[in-house]
């Protein structure tokens, strides 16, 4: 069993601010599990929408990885590498994203550019690969673009979502910083 110590993370008694009760604290930790049971929930359903469309479209097995770096890589039509991949995706398995770059190769849905450096690898999507791209921006709007319209206020919405889902993303990214560098260490019991 591994606990977190919680040293340092109480109000000093000598802050002008009151502390917080248990029930105060109970509460926004039962809403913060209720959210990341959202949070699996829709992180499933959207890599599975990803690999089914793309998978279609592609007639072959894509996984939402696979179709999260085809899409990355098309982004802005810019030739991306390795490194800006894994930097927009804000993932660091960079092996689970090489072991997608050369499946994509494979299906020639991107292939290998001449870089700034022999070590600076780009990929760019081929037109099989941007063809697959349009494909599914068109499904999209089909399927999901229609459905979403039909809420009042969609894009306010979905404006709000991504500012409180951009801001959570540093909280997280900081908790997990700070348990990497032991600045609140895990005591083993």
């Amino acid at each position: 069993m591994h606990r977190i110590s919680l040293e340092g993370l109480m109000i000093s008694p000598t802050s002008p601010e009151s502390p917080l009760s248990d029930a105060t604290v109970e509460m926004s930790e039962a809403a913060l599990t209720e959210f990341e049971w959202s949070l699996w929930r829709i992180s499933a359903a959207f890599l599975r929408w990803q690999s089914e469309c793309s998978s279609e479209l592609a007639g072959a097995g894509l996984s939402g990885l696979d179709t999260a770096i085809l899409h990355t890589i098309r982004y802005r039509n810019k030739p991306k590498g390795l490194g800006e991949i894994s930097r927009l995706l804000g993932r660091d398995d960079t092996a689970n994203i090489q072991y997608a770059i050369k499946k994509l190769q494979t299906l020639q849905l991107i292939e290998r550019v001449k870089g700034r450096s022999r070590k600076d690898t780009l990929y760019v999507p081929t037109r099989k690969g941007t063809k697959l791209t349009q494909d599914y921006r068109l499904l999209r709007r089909h399927l999901l673009v229609s459905l979403i319209q039909k809420m009042d206020h969609a894009e306010k919405g979905l404006g709000s979502a991504t500012e409180m889902l951009e801001l959570l993303t540093s909280f997280y990214d900081t908790a997990a910083r700070r348990v990497a560098s032991g600045s609140h260490p895990v005591e083993r019991s």
